[in-house]
């Protein structure tokens, strides 16, 4: 278990660093790719693939702006009561920053766009960007800590 104090700044610069990697990758997808254009990085498993979403992950709620900000807005509000509230552990300021920075970096865009740039394509998959994966993973640690319990000193 680390500080309250710690565990605050360490999700806080791991949610910038996500942030800041986040927006740099899609600026350079944006600035290098036409939409639509894919490039096959591992033959029938991986490609690149830039296209704008709309719609929330997995494109779902496609064209609902109000409802996916409301949605991003009380995201932000649950992390951030989860890293003020209680004892923080590694797993929670860790997931906590995960999700922080993806859905800060996919909020600015919706915000500034109304859409999402989205570019990774497995070929079983839907395309999705680093903010995504960053949010996946931070709830998937958020479960494993909960899961969990807590930790031990």
């Amino acid at each position: 278990m680390m500080s309250r104090r710690r565990g605050l700044i360490f999700a806080l610069a791991l949610a910038l660093v996500v942030f800041v990697a986040d927006q740099a990758i899609k600026s350079s997808i944006e600035g290098s790719m036409r939409v639509g254009e894919s490039i096959v990085l591992v033959p029938g498993f991986l490609s690149l693939t830039y296209i704008k979403n709309d719609g929330g992950a997995f494109g779902i709620l496609g064209g609902s702006q109000i409802l996916l900000l409301i949605g991003s807005a009380v995201a932000v509000i649950v992390v951030l009561w989860m890293l003020l509230s209680g004892r923080p552990t590694r797993f929670t300021m860790l997931g906590c920053g995960l999700i922080l920075g993806g859905a800060a970096g996919n909020l600015l865009d919706r915000l500034t766009a109304g859409e999402v740039t989205d570019y990774v394509h497995f070929s079983f998959w839907y395309i999705f960007n680093a903010a995504d994966a960053a949010i996946v993973v931070g709830v998937g640690l958020l479960l494993l800590s909960a899961l969990r319990g807590p930790e031990k000193r």
